[in-house]
């Protein structure tokens, strides 16, 4: 059972559509630039008809977790209770290299490794703790370093002078270097599994200059494990019966 305030809806949305907005905006800057450049013909010719590439990229994702409340936490509000227990968005960091080999005229796969920086924030509102004064709300971030190994296939299509939209999509398995909690010295604090496993999908489109390839993506991200880790006599924990990790990224590769 989840209960989720409709402000943080809007205020997912507002966010996506920012990402959203600056992806485009991306993409007309490309172009500009490409017709700044007057390049006659087209630039990196033959590069399709390699076996693989090699390149790397940035990223910045919009993150939250997305929360399935416990029958605790059900039975507490229907008893009348105030508590309430929210996922907030918050923005990471990840990098890495890429290794794209070609499968057909239209179908690569690529290998994308990375590590990923992430602090998931968690907000409780008027949760009595049996050790702490009750605040009227308290955060608790989550933090993470991951090794992240995405397996995708890209399909493009036809290259259309120095363009080229695309569509990817695959697994990203991924485990937790840090201690996979949020560093809480007291009872109350959260933990989640140090493995994860996410179904990735997106769009972007290539575009081709003289000495390399640069290519703007927008890319979904959802957690298929549950990350959470119960943990004894926390109230925090025993609200939560489920966490699963949702990610908005704006990817820039650069090949």
């Amino acid at each position: 059972m989840a209960f989720t305030h409709i402000w943080h809806k809007l205020h997912l949305h507002r966010q996506k559509v920012a990402l959203g907005s600056l992806f485009i905006l991306l993409l007309l800057l490309g172009g500009t630039a490409e017709a700044q450049q007057k390049v006659k013909g087209l630039n990196k010719q033959g590069y399709d008809d390699k076996p693989v590439h090699y390149g790397f990229y940035l990223a910045l994702p919009l993150t939250k977790y997305n929360i399935t409340h416990s029958q605790v936490y059900a039975d507490r509000v229907a008893s009348g209770g105030e508590d309430a227990v929210n996922a907030k968005n918050d923005l990471g960091f990840y990098t890495g290299l890429v290794l794209n080999v070609r499968l057909a005229e239209y179908l690569d796969a690529r290998f994308v490794p990375g590590v990923g920086f992430y602090g998931r924030t968690i907000e409780f509102k008027n949760v009595a703790l049996p050790t702490v004064e009750t605040a009227e709300v308290m955060f608790e971030t989550i933090s993470n370093t991951m090794v992240e190994m995405p397996v995708l296939l890209k399909y493009k299509s036809k290259r259309r002078s120095n363009y080229r939209p695309y569509m990817v999509a695959g697994i990203k398995p991924s485990i937790d270097l840090g201690k996979a909690n949020n560093g809480a010295k007291n009872e109350n604090m959260l933990e989640v599994e140090i493995f994860d496993l996410a179904l990735e999908y997106g769009i972007g489109i290539d575009i081709f200059y003289p000495y390399f390839k640069f290519a703007p993506e927008l890319r979904f991200s959802h957690g298929l494990l549950n990350q959470h880790k119960p943990v004894a006599g926390s109230t925090y924990s025993d609200y939560i019966q489920k966490l699963t990790h949702h990610n908005v990224s704006l990817i820039l590769f650069f090949e």
